[in-house]
């Protein structure tokens, strides 16, 4: 595993936890009565997703640099679709609590991709930098 991927394994996973323990305590002490547990897969959804499309974006930049652009706007739609896809589909089941499901996909959805964009955007100009030289 290459070291800018390790980075951000480790960035992912940190804030991962942060929001476990920020979700507990608030779903725990604060709003006991908006908890579904469906908050969790979609916490581990996020996760896999962005580590997955990060990786993916990675290596094919590394491969090819020019082509980056158009893995990046393929892997943002990939992303809002398996998101959108996963909201529509538990809102169909379970329109109860809607509101509090959708601030938390957005919490999450603004979270990993501020972390993903910030990371790929490092790990680009680093290569655009060694292309340069």
């Amino acid at each position: 595993m290459n070291a800018e991927i390790r980075k951000f394994l480790i960035r992912i996973s940190l804030v991962s936890l942060v929001l476990v323990f920020t979700g507990f305590i608030l779903f725990r002490w604060f709003f006991p009565e908006s908890y579904l547990p469906v908050y969790w897969l979609a916490l581990v959804l996020f996760y896999l997703f962005t580590l997955a499309t990060y990786i993916w974006q990675v290596k094919a930049a590394q491969k090819n640099l020019d082509k980056f652009s158009r893995l990046n706007t393929v892997a943002t739609f990939l992303r809002l679709l398996i998101y959108i896809a996963f909201t529509v589909i538990y809102l169909a089941i379970d329109t109860e609590q809607a509101v509090a499901f959708v601030i938390v996909i957005m919490v999450l959805y603004i979270t990993f991709t501020v972390i993903e964009v910030r990371s790929i955007a490092k790990v680009a100009r680093t290569l655009s930098h060694k292309k340069k030289k």
